[in-house]
């Protein structure tokens, strides 16, 4: 088969991408793509500690830990000590941190709708299908 099929994926990962540092600031606010992936493993993960964001992330934990960091210097996120193992740091959000998650999770559903615009329902069951086939075929 020599349908290029990155070259699309490609495409269509660069203009999301791009479409939300846009509406977010992201350039402005010192965020990159892994910084707004943490945040959203912070938002979706009770007790969320950095070696969480570890395991979703599939990353080294010096590279999380620099994320980690650079959120908190930001003022987004704050950690403090767990109540049942005060060795164990929980990451949440500041207000300035809820406020850019609203923001965030806003700006993905005007951009999810502007995706899927012309699409019908069939169209979008087919193309998750073939996204996770083709996500599960590269584990």
């Amino acid at each position: 088969m020599d349908t290029p099929i990155i070259n699309n994926l490609f495409t269509l990962m660069q203009r999301y991408r791009m479409t939300m540092r846009d509406v977010i600031n992201a350039n402005e606010l010192g965020l990159n793509a892994m910084h707004v992936r943490c945040l959203h493993i912070i938002e979706a993960t009770e007790a969320c500690t950095a070696n969480d964001i570890v395991q979703k992330m599939q990353r080294d934990k010096a590279q999380v830990a620099r994320l980690v960091k650079d959120l908190m210097n930001l003022g987004f996120i704050e950690k403090n000590a767990s109540k049942e193992d005060k060795r164990r740091f929980i990451l949440s959000f500041t207000e300035s941190g809820s406020a850019l998650l609203m923001k965030l999770l806003a700006a993905q559903k005007e951009i999810n709708n502007s995706l899927c615009k012309g699409l019908n329902k069939a169209q979008l069951d087919t193309f998750l299908s073939v996204v996770d086939k083709m996500s599960e075929n590269l584990k």
